[in-house]
């Protein structure tokens, strides 16, 4: 309470100051020509202060903001003030009018802050326990899938840029819920995100659905938990399923790509294809991925990516991690999973 006195007494004084300036011009000629005056010079005054950095610099936005607010409220006064001597109102004499307005406008601004608090509070709010714990129905292409509100789910429905779920965010996995709810949710991608940076799983992970085991999905531990650096799992980090165009191949261009290089072959038939930024590795029973080597002790691994058919209307591709030495197995494992982690959404 103490300080809340302090914090008024602090602000009480500029919107003062600025509300005298403007609450006595009680003629209209006076009156919009001192506004404009007044409004040009809080804008200056407050770009000056906004350009500012150091500590001090808070407090400055702080007084110019209430300066701003005592003025608008002294001009509204004056304003009202004009208004009642044309009309010969009593309720509207300056008596009246300057006190109530004074008091008003200052707690205009808590008013104000409060209602975007609460607005806000209320928009990422998790959603109730039957968005969060239930299973819901969507359907990408020809396939009925489930979709847990897990972290590391992103989803892009049918008009994309203006339909997407990033089911960790509490107000996207809500509007999803009464989407997919509603019968509606048809989606174009469906992307897991495995391997999260560290500065966003404290917010991707804090949700009921990573408080149990879940063994029916073999990508939930990795969803929950971040994955070392050194580690080279046996899952993709990162995979995308979506719905491709009739006959359309989803790896011919990333193919021509690799094969207007010159491949190194070596005698179990494991082709590198060397390029000015990344490589491809392939395999002999024609499985290949776009590598790129970090050469960083923290990532002691290739990144590389494999994209291929899923359906004849559903392309896959995944971000995994391996080395030279362990590609021709671990592509094998790795494509396996891949491939289960979608069918892990089916019911």
């Amino acid at each position: 309470m103490q300080y809340l006195g302090h914090f008024l007494s602090f602000v009480g004084l500029p919107y003062a100051i600025g509300f005298l300036a403007l609450c006595f011009w009680w003629r209209w000629w006076l009156l919009v020509p001192a506004g404009i005056v007044a409004a040009v010079l809080a804008r200056i005054e407050y770009a000056s202060v906004n350009a500012s950095d150091g500590a001090g610099s808070v407090f400055g936005i702080i007084l110019v903001v209430f300066a701003m607010i005592g003025a608008a409220s002294g001009f509204v006064a004056s304003g009202v003030v004009v208004i009642g001597r044309a009309t010969r109102l009593q309720a509207l004499r300056a008596a009246y009018v300057l006190p109530v307005v004074f008091i008003l406008g200052f707690g205009s601004f808590f008013a104000v802050t409060w209602t975007q608090q609460k607005i806000r509070e209320a928009r990422y709010a998790p959603p109730d326990a039957a968005c969060l714990d239930n299973l819901h129905p969507a359907r990408i292409a020809d396939v009925e899938i489930a979709i847990p509100i897990a972290p590391g789910i992103f989803l892009y429905g049918e008009r994309m840029n203006n339909d997407h779920y990033i089911l960790w965010s509490n107000p996207d996995a809500r509007a999803f819920c009464g989407e997919a709810d509603g019968g509606n949710a048809t989606l174009k991608s469906v992307v897991f995100m495995l391997d999260g940076y560290p500065s966003r799983r404290e917010m991707q992970t804090n949700r009921p659905f990573c408080s149990r085991p879940h063994p029916e999905y073999p990508w939930a531990e990795m969803a929950c938990h971040l994955i070392p650096t050194d580690v080279i799992p046996d899952k993709p980090v990162q995979m995308t399923v979506s719905v491709r165009a009739a006959g359309f191949d989803p790896s011919a261009r990333e193919r021509e790509a690799m094969l207007k290089n010159q491949a190194i072959v070596a005698s179990d038939g494991f082709r590198t294809y060397r390029s000015q930024n990344d490589f491809y590795l392939q395999r002999p029973d024609g499985y290949f991925a776009r590598c790129h080597e970090h050469r960083s002790k923290s990532q002691p691994w290739l990144s590389c990516t494999a994209t291929e058919e899923l359906s004849e209307k559903l392309a896959i591709s995944y971000d995994f991690r391996t080395t030279a030495d362990l590609f021709m197995q671990q592509s094998v494992v790795v494509a396996t999973n891949a491939r289960a982690i979608f069918d892990s959404l089916k019911p």
